[in-house]
């Protein structure tokens, strides 16, 4: 597909093109790609998680198979994530009901009959560098992404690391296509206006070339180890998923952040960093520390940012624009939590039984 290049704003900028979606606009939770647990966690039995405003399980079968459903039984809502896995399905604790990986309930033991509520909504889900990511939503709009031109088996990855950003998930995302942010947070000098494209129908990407300034212990150890000058591409899968490139005159530094909408205003963010299988041990520990001390710098900078539409200038154009585009993107499950026990299916009827009615 041929991707859709966006001009640098202009000084006569139109009025109608600073004018931000409202604040309601944007999707709860995007359909999109989202870190549920480690490999390692899935080694102890069912990881239960609570998340987007639901209670979900993750668990991996007998055969090494993975999946994430919600997590309360659609029996009387029992805690899966209690539960434990038994050759392909995930058993209740309470009236072991068992449910496989697509959420259908395949064995009651007090019965024969399977009644019709008797199903998990599940989510696609996948394992990558010691990593469980899921969709969020019934089918996945696009695949687990990776960076451009390379394949996921010849890089290693270091086992994530989380933290807690205050602010909107749409507005932290928004922070990839503000050009003055990475001059004033990131403390790069841009060597010429950023280049903006939409690479596929569900991505958003943005190019810079920029001199690394910025005194702290962290740039000087950049300049001295890779280089002072860097090129980056900042590509946004989903609205949730960031996949970042910087290349150096002597290295090249990949990571991954997923962006988890919370409560109260607030964005869990998950990061890995990724170095090119063969390269020294000491590659990928020194690009976490360096990875992980940027963000949380910027984090803490940016700490209880709130989204004001109305005060975007013409310098916002292109993090106007990036608003515009996750409005538009589609809301991931929205199912009520517990949907399924709170209203079981009233034409099921156990063998035997009379068909009640109250007045």
């Amino acid at each position: 597909m041929t991707a859709t290049t966006y001009a640098p704003a202009s000084e006569s900028l139109r009025a109608a093109e600073l004018r931000a979606p409202a604040p309601g606009s944007f999707p709860v939770a995007p359909a999109s790609w989202y870190f549920f647990c480690t490999e390692r966690e899935l080694k102890r039995g069912p990881v239960a998680r609570r998340m987007l405003g639901r209670d979900l399980v993750g668990f991996r079968t007998a055969t090494g198979r993975v999946a994430v459903m919600d997590a309360r039984c659609a029996h009387l809502g029992a805690n899966l994530g209690r539960g434990r896995v038994v050759g392909e399905t995930l058993q209740c604790p309470f009236h072991h009901w068992r449910f496989g990986r697509d959420g259908r309930c395949e064995d009651i033991p007090a019965q024969a009959e399977i009644p019709g509520f008797a199903r998990q909504e599940s989510f696609p889900a996948e394992l990558r560098h010691g990593a469980m990511f899921f969709f969020w939503g019934p089918e996945k709009l696009f695949p687990l992404p990776f960076f451009a031109g390379e394949s996921p088996e010849n890089f290693c990855a270091t086992p994530p690391f989380s933290f807690v950003a205050h602010g909107s998930w749409f507005l932290m995302v928004a922070q990839g296509f503000d050009t003055q942010h990475f001059e004033t947070v990131h403390e790069r000098k841009l060597q010429g206006p950023p280049v903006v494209d939409c690479p596929a129908p569900q991505a958003r990407r943005t190019r810079y070339v920029a001199e690394v300034v910025g005194p702290s212990v962290r740039d000087r150890v950049l300049r001295l180890l890779a280089g002072a000058t860097v090129a980056v591409t900042i590509t946004n899968w989903g609205g949730s998923l960031f996949l970042v490139e910087a290349k150096f005159p002597r290295a090249h530094s990949r990571f991954l952040v997923i962006y988890e909408p919370a409560e109260g205003h607030q964005t869990r963010c998950h990061v890995m960093t990724f170095a090119r299988r063969g390269w020294p041990a000491l590659g990928l520990p020194l690009r976490r520390w360096l990875t992980r001390g940027h963000l949380l710098a910027e984090a803490e900078l940016i700490r209880d940012i709130r989204y004001q539409p109305t005060r975007l200038i013409s310098a916002d154009v292109e993090m106007v624009r990036c608003l515009h585009w996750l409005a538009t993107l589609p809301q991931g499950s929205d199912r009520p939590l517990s949907e399924a026990a709170e209203k079981p299916d009233s034409t099921f009827q156990p063998a035997g039984a009379p068909h009640l009615r109250c007045s």
